[in-house]
């Protein structure tokens, strides 16, 4: 495995490099992943945060004039804000999708079969909602790499957070597109390793909802219970610290919604007592 160094940039393969943002912390990793795709033509996947110092590394290992795209996965803080520095030093067009952009200008809009195209490479447009439903995912052809933003990272799982637009539903129907893509060779993540078995990781990660789905019906089918209370017994095992209990909450108030709506469960908000139906 590459080191996982802020500000230096790493090949991931002859026609991506990749650049870790420095902005470790419990739900970013190591920090976020840049990637440079391409060449003389470059489009580069996830600025990140707005922080100098990164644009600094990406602008120069690209350099400016042969940065035309700035391409978003989705428009978290961890991952878009730095598309205006870059924008502004290189004047790339920032794209993503059209609609839940937020705060970030977007210079065009990008959709489900949409293709950025450079000299060397052409970049297929995949609309993944679940983890927001804004979210992209891009696969690069020919290399067949799989950027995943935060729909599928390295050496954690993904966040399906109801406050802020996720969809566990949406979600598992986007992991189940992804495991049929044909060639897949690598997962480019937004925050971790470079996967290098995708099938595997999507796999695993489809295994984990259906124990943790089979889980929250196991805590229910003792009789009503809160979202915390259903936590505690769940991750009794996972020693989570403060700042991802909330984060697990939102996780098991996904999957309840989920269940609600296929009939399985009843409840009426994150605050509520729920119940087999």
């Amino acid at each position: 495995m590459s080191a996982m160094t802020p500000g230096v940039a790493s090949a991931v393969s002859p026609l991506v490099r990749r650049i870790i943002a420095p902005n470790p912390g419990p739900m970013t990793g190591p920090g976020t992943n840049t990637y440079l795709v391409g060449v003389d033509d470059v489009a580069v996947v996830d600025p990140g945060p707005a922080d100098a110092d990164h644009i600094d590394a990406v602008v120069g290992c690209a350099g400016a004039t042969r940065i035309r795209w700035i391409v978003l996965t989705h428009t978290h803080p961890d991952h878009a804000p730095g598309a205006s520095l870059l924008a502004e030093r290189t004047g790339a067009e920032v794209l993503a999708f059209r609609r839940g952009s937020g705060d970030v200008h977007l210079d065009g809009w990008l959709d489900e079969g949409d293709v950025v195209t450079g000299t060397e490479f052409a970049l297929d447009v995949l609309h993944t909602p679940g983890h927001v439903p804004n979210h992209l995912c891009f696969l690069l052809e020919g290399e067949a790499v799989l950027f995943t933003g935060d729909t599928v990272l390295e050496g954690t799982t993904s966040v399906v957070s109801p406050p802020t637009g996720g969809d566990m539903a949406a979600y598992l129907d986007t992991l189940e597109r992804l495991s049929g893509i044909r060639p897949l060779r690598r997962i480019a993540p937004g925050h971790g390793q470079i996967i290098e078995e995708p099938r595997a990781a999507i796999e695993e990660y489809r295994s984990h909802r259906a124990e943790r789905e089979s889980q929250i019906l196991g805590v229910l089918s003792s009789g009503p219970a809160t979202i915390p209370a259903v936590v505690r017994s769940v991750y009794a095992d996972d020693d989570l610290p403060d700042v991802l209990v909330e984060m697990a909450g939102r996780q098991v108030h996904a999957h309840l919604l989920k269940l609600r709506d296929e009939g399985s469960v009843e409840g009426r908000s994150a605050t509520s007592k729920w119940r087999l139906a």
